[in-house]
This record gives C-alpha cells, structure tokens and sequence, in this order.
C-alpha cells in the first residue's frame, strides 16, 4: 500500500522565509505588497502580449519571475522566464498558452499568499 501523497503546494514557505531570515511577520508584510501588485504586473504581462510588444513582455515577465522566486512560486516562475525568453527573442506564439498557464498556477499561491497575510492578522 502507498503512502497518500500530500498536494503540492504552489509557494515552498522554507525559500521564503529563507529570504527573510525566518521573520514570518516581514514575509507577512512582502506578501501583502506583492498581493497589492499582482494584478497591476499580470495586466502588464498580458497587455504586452495583446499588443505584441515584446520588450515590455520581457521586462514585465522578468519582474514577475522575480517576485516569484523570492515567494518560492516556482511553477509558475518557470512560465514568466518562458515568457520573458519569448519577449526577447520576439516570438509570441505560445506566449498565451504559457500565460494561461501562469494565471492557473498563480490561483493556488495566490490563495497561500493571502493565508499567510491573515495569520500575520490574527
């Protein structure tokens, strides 16, 4: 018999608390600021993409790969550097399935982000 495998989480907690060195209220805070932002970054990334312009998306995907690194939101930065790749090699034919698929990914840690936000407030 198997073991019950847990359901992979979308942000690895132990890289971004490494990155503040264990200061969960500090990461509290980083989460919120990148909860606030979100939505304007993943607009950038998405408008670049409908007007095909390539040096926005790479900048834009970069940013966001960042942001996400520092979060541990591996999956899904793995889709901002495909993206960004595409920006600077200005070849946008996967861009919106790659987009689609970050925008999936992000559902989950976007969930834990917010989680993570409203222990700081309990």
């Amino acid at each position: 018999m198997g073991q019950t495998e847990k359901p992979k989480k979308a942000m690895d907690l132990e890289i971004a608390l490494a990155y503040v060195g264990g200061d969960l209220e500090f990461l509290s805070e980083m989460a919120m600021i990148f909860l606030q932002d979100y939505s304007r970054l993943m607009d950038e990334v998405r408008n670049s993409i409908l007007q095909n312009n390539c040096s926005v998306l790479e900048r834009a995907a970069h940013t966001m790969k960042g942001r996400l690194a520092f979060f541990g939101i591996n999956r899904v930065r793995d889709k901002m550097l495909e993206l960004e790749i595409m920006g600077r090699e200005q070849d946008l034919t996967r861009a919106n399935e790659v987009l689609a698929e970050a925008e999936i990914g992000m559902k989950a840690a976007l969930s834990e982000l917010e989680l993570i936000v409203r222990k700081k407030s309990e």
